[in-house]
């Protein structure tokens, strides 16, 4: 309580008294750090989740010992077992795929896309999928051959993130998605559940939230805590660690107030957007985090070996509550992770940058 209230003071490093081992009347002195937030007018820094030493200064950023060969890389899948099962879910429910090549892995997402639609357009009737933008919707460009498998007429498509941009900006991840597969799909016009840019960012967030209200629940389902329940949510993720528009150590991670969140100032431009809560996104059936290519490999492997500060790496709170979590990665951005010793209780879980 007492270090608490010092930092709420806005405290330096402090120093406490402690009973010692040597002579009479030594005391040892054990030192904590109290982060001092005006130190960085952008708020406390982080890089890629690694803890901030008593300095001040960011630790640096680690390394797994062994590496993902081609060898293995070609086994295909790997169950990771230490963020998830240890935090209430089941190695069955969270997996890591790496795949030889990003042509695989496309291929592999795109099939997996396909039958979770059959399915979900079989049971019920209807198929909701939320998708990201950035390099995702590229490996999605499979999908434009696939008018003649799935009754994409029953299809609802919805933004993980959007910006507060025109569908005709190239910082539209809707227009992107419409011009390179969603067009070619048969998907009404009006399932296919864009933002309105014209509207200031809280207002675009409101109305998108209103609109996904306004849907059917035998359409979209909710869950005994009155979240949408969507099919299928694919998600990027950034060099920070970031997810949707949730970035490390921002309010947002933390906002359970809704569905749809607006997001001004974002580290990452256009700085207005919105976003699904991480609620959100947690209620989904099926939840697949995306990541392919070398630039990808440092944070894969912060994200599934480092244990970090709470919100430092979004990508780490991303744990359905009942679905199912899968990464797909190939072998460029599985490089740098270690998964034939991710069963070693002496190496994992691992807090050490």
């Amino acid at each position: 309580a007492t270090t608490a209230a010092a930092a709420a003071a806005g405290g330096q490093q402090k120093n406490s008294g402690a009973p010692g081992k040597g002579g009479a009347g030594e005391k040892r002195r054990t030192e904590y750090n109290i982060i001092d937030g005006s130190k960085w007018p952008g708020g406390v820094p982080s890089s890629m989740g690694g803890h901030l030493m008593p300095s001040g200064s960011v630790a640096p950023v680690s390394r797994s010992k062994g590496k993902l060969t081609p060898e293995t890389a070609s086994e295909g899948q790997y169950i990771h077992p230490f963020h998830y099962d240890e935090e209430g879910l089941p190695a069955e429910r969270a997996q890591v795929h790496v795949h030889a090549s990003t042509p695989d892995l496309a291929k592999v997402l795109v099939s997996d896309i396909q039958d979770a639609a059959s399915r979900s357009i079989a049971s019920r009737g209807a198929f909701t999928i939320a998708l990201s933008g950035g390099s995702l919707i590229n490996l999605l460009e499979g999908l434009a051959s696939s008018a003649s498998r799935v009754d994409w007429g029953k299809a609802h498509v919805f933004w993980v993130d959007e910006r507060l941009v025109d569908l005709t900006s190239e910082d539209s991840n809707a227009g992107a998605a419409k011009r390179l597969f969603l067009d070619k799909l048969g998907i009404p016009g009006e399932q296919i559940h864009v933002i309105d840019s014209s509207l200031r960012v809280a207002q675009a967030a409101r109305a998108y939230e209103g609109r996904m209200l306004n849907i059917p629940s035998d359409i979209l389902p909710r869950s005994e805590d009155g979240l949408p329940v969507l099919d299928m949510v694919l998600l990027g993720v950034g060099p920070d660690g970031h997810v949707a528009s949730l970035f490390p150590n921002r309010s947002e991670i933390g906002d359970a107030s809704g569905w749809i969140l607006p997001v001004s100032n974002s580290p990452k431009p256009p700085s207005d957007r919105i976003t699904m809560s991480l609620g959100v996104l947690n209620a989904a059936q099926n939840i697949g985090v995306v990541a392919a290519g070398k630039g990808k490999a440092e944070v894969v492997q912060r994200v599934l070996e480092v244990q970090s500060l709470p919100g430092a790496l979004p990508a780490q709170l991303v744990r359905p509550a009942t679905g199912v979590l899968k990464w797909y990665l190939d072998k460029s951005s599985a490089s740098d992770i270690n998964p034939t010793s991710w069963g070693d209780k002496k190496k994992f879980p691992r807090s050490k940058v």
